[in-house]
């Protein structure tokens, strides 16, 4: 039979329970934030998350409803469009100040008659800037198409008949359909330079029919050169213009 063993007999009466000890570093009882040294890490650190969460302001877009216009004519309506990466501090429309809430803006009664651009600029709480422009620009046409006309028949009216590209480049690759009797023409303004055709890969089959002083549909007029194919009905063709 095991024998018991009487730990109070050996170990005699309990004492007085002692003091809790020193928690030692564990507590942070007594630190203030003033403490010059914990103030000093605290905001070195906050401006050094500040640092990485921040992102400088951009205007992620900006457009208009216009983009090109026809020489002569006169733009009226314009409706601009736009989007920031965050809110802006401040935001300003060719140097008048615009509400940091819109993201478009509709301009009446604009009466533009030449090519403009629109700045729009922001700000963002650190005063970092951004800018980004869109511009209205005025072309006259540049024309294709086929015909039989010849002489005093090159005229405007002719010129208004064939296909209207706006461009600001003598250069363009076009296809047509040239059935018999019928040639191929390309009309430009004179200020464009002098284009180089290719057909099917070989250099030339054109030439300067006439030059005149041709007026647009918008009521512009300026020098023209309308070139002519050497032969008439060449079927579909492709010509490359540059």
């Amino acid at each position: 039979m095991a024998r018991e063993i009487d730990l109070g007999s050996i170990m005699g009466p309990a004492g007085p329970k002692g003091e809790k000890g020193d928690p030692g570093a564990t507590t942070a009882d007594g630190v203030s934030y003033k403490d010059s040294n914990v103030e000093k890490a605290l905001d070195d650190l906050t401006k050094r998350m500040d640092d990485v969460q921040y992102t400088p302001i951009q205007i992620t877009s900006l457009s208009n409803n216009v983009n090109t216009a026809e020489m002569g004519s006169t733009v009226n309506t314009v409706v601009l469009s736009w989007g920031y990466n965050k809110k802006p501090k401040t935001a300003m429309l060719d140097g008048t100040g615009l509400d940091v809430n819109l993201r478009t803006k509709t301009i009446e009664s604009a009466g533009i008659k030449a090519s403009k651009t629109y700045t729009l600029a922001a700000t963002d709480e650190r005063d970092a800037k951004a800018t980004k422009t869109t511009a209205i620009t005025f072309l006259n046409g540049v024309y294709y198409g086929v015909g039989t006309a010849a002489g005093d028949a090159i005229n405007s009216d002719f010129v208004k008949g064939l296909t209207k590209t706006l461009s600001g480049s003598k250069g363009k690759t076009f296809t047509v359909n040239a059935t018999e009797g019928k040639y191929i023409y390309y009309a430009l303004p004179h200020r464009l330079g002098t284009p180089v055709f290719f057909v099917g890969g070989f250099e030339g089959g054109f030439a300067l029919a006439k030059t005149f002083n041709y007026t647009n549909p918008s009521g512009y007029t300026e020098s023209y050169d309308v070139y002519k194919s050497t032969n008439a009905g060449l079927g579909s063709t492709t010509v490359e213009a540059k």
